[in-house]
């Protein structure tokens, strides 16, 4: 009888422990919808305490510790309310978008894989999935994930950009053709919102609507500088040089210490010939910046234009002693060295800038450039590093056709005619009138005997040919067609 009621008070007391237990927690999470972590997060920790093995109590610790911005030991809750329970997906959602933020971009992305295969139609994992790939610049791979996050990714003003990029790169233009109208005819915007979609739309190739949507900004908000910039830019991209004149002019009246300005402003001219006026623009700049190494470079890029060699190796050796860690100024003294004839200066500084940033395609293509003109491709060590270089730099940026065009001049050095055709006909594909490309590739086909390929080819040389300066004349080009002046 005794031990019949000893269990019956035991089982009584486990009743009303689990009961209080309850209720503890329920009073714990009505805290944290209130945002009372700090007053919630010692309740948790003393249930957590007497009942570790509780996944639901780790995941209420974990957001406890992400309301309060404690990311590292939100972690620790989140994985422990995982392992405890693999298919709690509520923890395991909060535990990718912690990673996430916690900059550990690969296990977030692990952990949303995870949950899309149990539960596909949840917006959440798909949103994250298609950030991820988009900073892979996988466009075709992020919009697929954003159509599936639908609202969450359209309607979040913080993944606007990444979204609209991602329709842009892959020239679907319904979601941004939609946006764009709801932009410019809207009654009021969010001015920092539609000037990163403008950007967007001007990068893609999209001037026009870049241009109404700017035209919209500024009219409101006419005391941003790079509002007007962008809209110059966009005029100019639309073949209307004689309103973008005024659009830069007002950006460096608002701003006339934004060295951007003069940069764009200056550019403006010369593409449309004006290099002595440019000129008169970057120095008007740097009288006053006259510590700006951008602006320092980009007159000594107008000089190169000009022709005037020792005035731009002047302003290239200014600019990189003005900035010692920035290689683009030692990429454009060695292209100056490369087109006198200098070429074991012109590798030593493209050495020096493969050094500083090994991740700049450029400078790995110049180099290998340099070095297969130092020897002609005679050496085999000196040929292996050139293929090293140029593979790197196709790793880098796989839409470059030069560097597939050099390398298929390597192949064919080393004996290796086939792996040179293939080169050659890679760089075509990127760069249809590639003058080394459609040159060495029609004269390897009519060794071959294909004869009517090789004659296409050659003809297709000769009209390309007709309207492109030599590689020799564009090497300066390099440094300007990718508007990449990234400085450390």
């Amino acid at each position: 009888m005794r031990q019949r009621a000893s269990l019956a008070l035991l089982a009584w007391t486990l009743v009303l422990g689990c009961a209080y237990g309850q209720a503890t927690l329920a009073s714990a999470q009505a805290l944290l919808r209130q945002n009372k972590a700090r007053e919630a997060l010692p309740i948790l920790l003393a249930l957590h305490a007497s009942g570790p093995a509780d996944a639901n109590v780790c995941q209420q610790i974990g957001i406890a510790y992400t309301q309060l911005e404690d990311l590292p030991h939100a972690e620790t809750f989140y994985r422990e309310a995982v392992r405890l329970n693999p298919q709690f997906w509520a923890a395991r959602k909060n535990l990718g978008t912690v990673l996430w933020f916690l900059d550990r971009r690969d296990e977030s992305e692990r952990e949303f894989l995870v949950v899309t295969r149990e539960l596909p139609g949840d917006p959440v994992p798909h949103l994250y999935l298609g950030l991820a790939a988009h900073a892979r610049r996988e466009f075709q791979r992020a919009k697929a994930q954003f159509e599936k996050a639908g609202a969450l990714a359209t309607g979040n003003p913080e993944t606007l950009p990444a979204v609209l990029e991602s329709y842009l790169a892959t020239k679907d233009l319904n979601f941004p053709r939609t946006m764009a109208d709801q932009l410019t005819s809207a009654e009021s915007t969010d001015p920092e919102i539609t000037s990163r979609v403008s950007r967007l739309f001007l990068q893609y190739g999209y001037p026009d609507r870049a241009a109404s949507m700017l035209e919209k900004i500024v009219s409101a908000h006419s005391d941003s500088s790079e509002n007007w910039r962008l809209l110059g830019q966009a005029y100019d991209r639309q073949g209307k040089p004689d309103r973008a004149y005024p659009s830069f002019s007002k950006a460096l009246e608002t701003n006339p210490n934004a060295e951007e300005n003069y940069i764009a402003f200056a550019e403006f001219a010369s593409a449309h010939g004006n290099n002595d006026y440019a000129l008169q623009v970057a120095a008007r700049g740097l009288e006053r910046l006259p510590k700006s190494y951008t602006l320092r470079f980009e007159q000594g890029l107008l000089w190169a234009i000009k022709g005037d060699r020792s005035q731009a190796e002047s302003n290239f050796q200014q600019a990189s002693s003005l900035k010692a860690n920035w290689p683009l100024p030692l990429l454009a003294l060695g292209v100056t060295h490369m087109e006198s004839g200098n070429i074991p200066e012109a590798a030593a500084l493209f050495q020096k800038a493969r050094n500083l940033d090994p991740d700049d395609a450029r400078a790995q293509y110049l180099y290998a450039m340099a070095l297969s003109r130092e020897s002609g491709g005679s050496s085999s060590k000196n040929r292996a590093e050139t293929v090293a270089a140029l593979q790197k730099a196709i790793e880098l940026n796989p839409n470059d056709g030069r560097s597939h065009a050099l390398l298929g001049q390597m192949r064919l050095a080393a004996g290796d005619a086939n792996a040179a055709a293939r080169e050659w006909q890679a760089a075509l594909k990127i760069e249809p009138e590639n003058l080394t490309a459609l040159y060495q590739l029609g004269l390897l086909y009519q060794k071959q005997g294909k004869t009517e390929e090789a004659r296409h080819l050659l003809e297709r040389f000769q009209r390309a040919k007709a309207n492109k300066r030599s590689d020799d004349e564009n090497l300066v080009q390099i440094l300007r067609i990718v508007p990449d002046r990234r400085v450390p």
